[in-house]
Formats: C-alpha cells, sequence, structure tokens
C-alpha cells in the first residue's frame, strides 16, 4: 500500500529465480518425449486409415463378379490355387469377438463408420500435438530466458 501511496512502480524479478533453467529444459525435454509418443501413435492411426480405405474399396469390387481366383495361404510359406465365391457374403467383427455375417454393401458401411472414427481420431491427435508443440515451445524460450537471466547477474 505504502509504495502506491509513494508512486513506487513495483519489483523487478529475475525470470531464472522464478525457472531454473534447468527445469525449463527438463520439462521441453519431457514435452518433446510426449510429442514424439503421440507422433507414433499418430502413424499407427493413418496406418488404420489407409488399409481401412483399401479395404472398403476391395470389399466394394468383390460383388462385381460371381467368383475370383485366389491364391490360398496354407501354413506361412505355402499357397495354394483357390476360389472365392459367394463374394456377397462377408464375416465382419463387430467387436469383443462378435461377428454378423453382412452383405458387401453393409460392409462398407460399417467400414466407412470406422474410417470416420478413425478420421476423428486422427484430428484430436493433430490438437494434441499442436498444443504440446506450443508448449515445447513455451519451455525453450523460458529455459533460454532463464539461462541469459542467470548468466547476466
Amino acid at each position: 500500500m505504502e509504495e502506491a501511496a509513494t508512486g513506487g512502480r513495483g519489483t523487478v524479478t529475475p525470470f531464472a529465480s522464478m525457472f531454473p533453467a534447468s527445469e525449463a529444459q527438463k520439462a521441453a525435454k519431457r514435452v518433446e518425449e510426449k510429442i514424439g509418443e503421440k507422433q507414433k501413435e499418430l502413424d499407427s492411426i493413418k496406418e488404420f486409415v489407409t488399409e481401412n480405405t483399401s479395404l472398403i474399396t476391395l470389399v466394394s469390387r468383390l460383388p462385381d463378379e460371381l467368383n475370383h481366383d485366389i491364391m490360398v495361404p496354407f501354413g506361412k510359406a505355402a499357397f495354394f490355387p483357390g476360389r472365392l465365391i459367394h463374394t456377397n457374403e462377408l464375416m465382419v467383427l463387430l467387436g469383443d469377438g462378435y461377428y454378423a455375417e453382412r452383405t458387401a454393401k453393409q460392409t462398407v458401411e460399417i467400414l466407412t463408420r470406422r474410417g470416420k472414427a478413425l478420421d476423428s481420431q486422427v484430428e484430436s491427435l493433430m490438437a494434441n500435438m499442436k498444443d504440446l508443440k506450443a508448449e515445447a515451445s513455451f519451455f525453450d524460450v523460458t529455459a533460454s530466458e532463464a539461462a541469459v537471466g542467470s548468466c547476466g547477474n
């Protein structure tokens, strides 16, 4: 109160005393590690998106013909010629080990919904990474300002 009455402007606190440079650098490193983890998660989800898109294309084309000649895997290294029949009948994993027999059209609808959920996850991760990058930038700036403040004393 007395300071305000006498026209004082306050005190200057060195930035380095509030945030030691070493602590800010540790925080920046932790955030960078978290960004790396999120990037791996994002890459994994993007791979799922790509696989889902290819699967939608394949399932959409299956009923165009009555049967398809394929190579059927037998064990880890052997393949035998085979034929897909009933190309409009697919078993779809609904979750928790539950499967349902669906048509190709119904399967495409399910896969499309799953694709939208994956896209939502990608957007969420991108926003999270943007926030983490801003946080890392703050800690980097704080560490450099704290380092400059501690050197100036």
